[in-house]
């Protein structure tokens, strides 16, 4: 595949951890109008496993607010099947949105991914 230098890039990459039924979900790029479809795509395959997700958010370049409404939607969508979403490595832009729009704790973000799996963890048991 060639890419422009105008295209924007979106990539998303999954790691199982089995032993606590847990995807990490990696995201890079920019999320927003126009990558969401990816995202949607690439996490309703997670949904249909019915796994706890946490999205590895450090990569992202930029995401906008049609990007923390999929992230919304996916968090209730988890939700819905009694699994959860955390967010791991929220910087910049996107934490300025999580505050701004007062949903910082909806979509709880953690600096490190063991603290997020710990999280996980200890409301499994």
């Amino acid at each position: 595949m060639s890419i422009s230098g105008d295209e924007e890039v979106f990539t998303t990459w999954v790691s199982d951890l089995d032993e606590c039924e847990l995807s990490v979900v990696c995201l890079c790029g920019e999320l927003d109008a126009s990558s969401v479809p990816v995202f949607i795509s690439d996490v309703g395959q997670l949904l249909d496993r019915r796994r706890n997700v946490i999205m590895d958010v450090h990569l992202l370049e930029y995401v906008d607010s049609t990007g923390v409404a999929a992230m919304l939607s996916t968090k209730s969508a988890l939700e819905a099947l009694g699994r959860r979403l955390l967010l791991v490595g929220c910087h910049g832009l996107l934490t300025k949105i999580l505050k701004i729009t007062r949903i910082e704790n909806e979509l709880i973000c953690y600096e490190e991914i063991t603290d997020a799996i710990a999280s996980m963890n200890a409301s499994a048991g």
